[in-house]
């Protein structure tokens, strides 16, 4: 019974993780990797330069762009394009950290399979070969650039994909990767690397009676594959995948989302003021909603918690590892942007917890600055004293008891009228000025007012008014047009 319901979670899961793996991919027309356009400010073009230089380039030599270029305008545009690139290069590095910029040798074209479908396929434009390149100005007015190729030349990756997913060229992926890797790094010559590579897949593709062609381009750009390794993960560990509650009723597994619905309701209910301060590790304020998140996340709930800008989600995170670190859990905290992670690092920062932190979304990260991190962090917990405590936590405990009863005095409902002080109090803040009054009712009477006492009054002067009660209109009463004044002697006629 229990292999027959994994069994069912699998087969959802696989057909959904071929939805993932291509929207991780983009298969579309968008994708650089593999429908390749020239851009205006954001290709640099080397196809047309000096062929000893580029070829030095090729070969891994820094190599100045005036060297590539030396004509006059054809430098300057290369300057303006290169700018350009350097920019969007370093935009990607800071906020995403991704290294996109990358050397492309040569374009793969195919034409799109024979078949109809609901999506039409587009003819593949693809870059060949792909290296890393370090893309930097000379000068402080950026007036020339160097170019290094930083690493051996590879097959690019997302072309491999979509040859066997898109293209309908059946291949073993893994073993013509293998292939070609091995032949790259037998070959020295750039011009023969790119030439071997695209005769391997063109004796693949041939064999589907296809059609393939090489476009001799060599070029700078923006080439992103940094979401492949996720697509090799999702699809080589589908069964692992299957039996995570979470990943199941993602990919709509009924299983999956009964064991949420279970879990949920099993969370037990909490109240934040009845956690004891020696067990709370907050380092920052939180507000009733933050706080049942963090509890239903050290209950080991899976949670979202959802909200606009400014409504206290950075906040939030900060204290969970805070939480989380103290019980001696260890937490990955993964973002897409560097501003996210900084948001929450920067509050650990505030309260010294820096320390903590083994940070892997640098820049410039590399074994020497991971080995100093880690000495850094192990030298901080072996030099760190012991809390000093005493009463502290006592301390706490009796003022949230008091700031407690407070707000419990405060809503109270109270006789005779049960009504709070806050209801007595909106109350009267919500009355018009006109309806102020100079009468105040005092201890015994107020006390008297009860509620039923004031329907009564209520009811007792709508009587009276209803049977000509205070009618005071000028000629209701003969006493209207009588002119009467106040004298000495008409003073005595009327009781003091």
């Amino acid at each position: 019974m229990v292999t027959a319901a994994l069994d069912d979670r699998v087969d959802v899961v696989r057909r959904r993780v071929e939805q993932w793996a291509d929207e991780l991919i983009e298969l579309g027309p968008r994708n650089t990797l593999l429908h390749y356009k020239d851009r205006k400010t954001t290709t640099l073009d080397l196809t047309g330069a000096r062929p000893e230089t580029l070829a030095n380039l090729l070969a891994g030599r820094k190599t100045r762009l005036e060297a590539l270029f030396p004509d006059g305008d054809e430098h300057r545009s290369a300057c303006t394009r290169a700018r350009n690139l350097r920019r969007r290069i370093l935009v990607f590095e800071e906020e995403q950290g991704m290294d996109v910029g990358r050397l492309a040798h040569g374009l793969l074209q195919l034409e799109p399979p024979p078949r109809s479908g609901v999506t039409p396929v587009p003819p593949l434009r693809a870059p060949l070969l792909l290296q890393a390149v370090q893309l930097n100005a000379r000068t402080a007015s950026e007036s020339d650039f160097t170019l290094e190729a930083a690493d051996e030349p590879e097959v690019n990756p997302v072309l491999l994909y979509a040859l066997s997913r898109q293209y309908g060229i059946d291949f073993d992926e893994d073993a013509i990767k293998e292939r070609l890797s091995a032949m790259l790094a037998t070959l020295e010559s750039p011009q023969e690397q790119l030439r071997q590579a695209y005769q391997t897949l063109a004796d693949v593709i041939e064999q589907h009676d296809r059609t393939v062609s090489l476009e001799d381009r060599v070029l700078v750009g923006l080439f992103s594959f940094e979401k492949l390794p996720m697509v090799n993960d999702l699809r080589t560990s589908i069964e692992l995948l299957a039996r995570h509650d979470v990943i199941a009723a993602a990919a709509g597994a009924q299983a999956g989302e009964e064991a949420l619905q279970a879990q949920a309701e099993s969370i037990p209910p909490m109240h934040p003021d009845r956690i004891p301060p020696s067990e709370e590790y907050l380092i920052h304020d939180a507000d009733s909603s933050q706080q049942q998140a963090i509890h239903a996340a050290l209950s080991g709930a899976h949670i979202v918690i959802e909200g606009p800008p400014g409504t206290g989600k950075s906040q939030t995170i900060a204290n969970l590892i805070a939480e989380l670190a103290a019980r001696g859990r260890r937490v990955l905290f993964v973002a897409e942007k560097r501003a996210a992670i900084e948001a929450v690092t920067e509050r650990l920062e505030q309260v010294d917890l820096h320390g903590l932190v083994f940070d892997l979304h640098q820049r410039k990260l590399n074994r020497k600055r991971t080995a100093q991190q880690l000495a850094d962090a192990l030298q901080r917990a072996s030099q760190e004293p012991p809390p000093q405590l005493g009463d502290l936590h006592k301390q706490l405990a009796q003022a949230r008891e008091r700031a407690s009863a407070h707000t419990a005095e405060l809503h109270q409902p109270r006789p005779p009228w049960n009504l709070s002080a806050y209801d007595a109090q909106s109350t009267l803040l919500n009355q018009p000025c006109e309806n102020s009054s100079g009468v105040r009712f005092r201890d015994a009477t107020l006390r008297r007012l009860s509620g039923d006492a004031r329907g009564q009054v209520r009811r007792d002067l709508g009587d009276f008014i209803a049977m000509d009660g205070l009618r005071i209109r000028r000629g209701d009463s003969p006493w209207s047009r009588v002119a009467a004044g106040v004298s000495r002697r008409s003073s005595r006629s009327w009781p003091a």
